[in-house]
Formats: C-alpha cells, sequence, structure tokens
C-alpha cells in the first residue's frame, strides 16, 4: 500500500478568473501551483488576513483559533488530503496534550488559517498530480493576480468586489466590503494590526 505524501506549500496568489475567484496554492520548491475556488467573501478574508488589514470585527477563523488555544490546543498543520466529485478535501490538524484530533474542513477554511498563522498548507501528491498547473498558466486579462505582499493589488480586487455587489443590489455584502477599505486605508500594513485574542473579548 502506498504511503501518502504531503508536500509543504504556500498561498502564492489570489486571482479573479473568468468562473469567479482563486486560490493559487505553490508547492515549495516547484513550480507547480494548485487553483482552489472560493466565493467571493471568502476571497475577502483571505485577502484581509495575507494583506495584514485590521478588520472591523474579528472573523470566523480567528475566533476558532482563540477557542483552540482557550481550550489548550494548537493548530499543528492545515490539510488537502484528497479530491470527492469534484471538490477538495481538507482538515485542520491540532495538539491537545501531545495527541492530534483532526476536524473535516472546507478549503477556503484551511486557506484563511494559513493567511492568518503563515502554516504551510500540506497537499497530498496526488492532489497536485490530479489537478496542479504549471504557475506560468496563471496569467493573461482573465487572471488578476494579487501576491500577499501586494497590498495594491488587493485594495483594488476588493474594490471591484465592492462595485459588482453595488451592480448586483447585493448591498449588506457592498457594505462589509466597504469598511474592510475603510480599514485597509487607516492601516499600517504591520503584522502587529492583527487581532489577538484578547480583541475578541
Amino acid at each position: 500500500m502506498k504511503t501518502a505524501r504531503y508536500i509543504p506549500s504556500q498561498i502564492w496568489t489570489i486571482a479573479q478568473i473568468d468562473t469567479g475567484n482563486a486560490v493559487f496554492v505553490r508547492a515549495e520548491d516547484s513550480n507547480l501551483v494548485l487553483p482552489v475556488y472560493v466565493s467571493e467573501s471568502d476571497t475577502q478574508c483571505i485577502l484581509v488576513e495575507l494583506t495584514h488589514i485590521l478588520a472591523p470585527r474579528p472573523m470566523v477563523h480567528e475566533l476558532l483559533l482563540s477557542a483552540i488555544n482557550a481550550l489548550g490546543g494548537a493548530l499543528e498543520r492545515v490539510e488537502i488530503y484528497g479530491i470527492r466529485s469534484g471538490s477538495y478535501l481538507c482538515r485542520i490538524v491540532l495538539v491537545r496534550d501531545r495527541k492530534e484530533f483532526c476536524l473535516e474542513s472546507r478549503p477556503s477554511d484551511i486557506l484563511c488559517l494559513s493567511a492568518r498563522t503563515d502554516c504551510p498548507v500540506y497537499v497530498m501528491d496526488e492532489v497536485f498530480a490530479k489537478n496542479g498547473i504549471p504557475a506560468e498558466r496563471v496569467s493573461g486579462d482573465s487572471a488578476q493576480s494579487v501576491s500577499a505582499p501586494e497590498f495594491s493589488g488587493a485594495a483594488s480586487l476588493l474594490k471591484k468586489e465592492l462595485e459588482e455587489a453595488v451592480d448586483r443590489e447585493d448591498y449588506e455584502n457592498a457594505i462589509r466590503i466597504r469598511d474592510l477599505l475603510a480599514a485597509a486605508e487607516n492601516s499600517p500594513l504591520s503584522a502587529d494590526t492583527k487581532h489577538t485574542p484578547e480583541d475578541m473579548c
């Protein structure tokens, strides 16, 4: 029986493509990237973490991390361990009292946690073999990339999503995006602008 091999990877870029938003996870020391398609709201959460914007309110994954810490646990890693019916199978691996606990999760959740904590995303090699693509293919007019350090690109993507939300008359989402942009304009974009567990009390 073949032993599963996991490849340490990092969020490489976020792009708007014809079918929506995609987060591209890049394998370490490789030119191979894995596209992970996420919703508009999940894209905003990941952008907030990658650009160190201080969000107006703590987000769900921040509350999860706070709860894990309060219970004496720690985030060990996040994994993409398979594909089923076209969807990635993902899990969060926690450690408490030297024991590992696995929580099944959505792809967007593990990406938010990875961006928040800078922990690698461990991807099973078979997943990369099946869905991985060369990084050079992530280009062209249909892909507007935003890599982690490019705050101006992140702000541009948020502004575009704000315009689209208004066009759809999705005013609740538009207000949330507007607040994120306002926070971004007032943020020094440094790691110390992140929420701490004390901020959530």
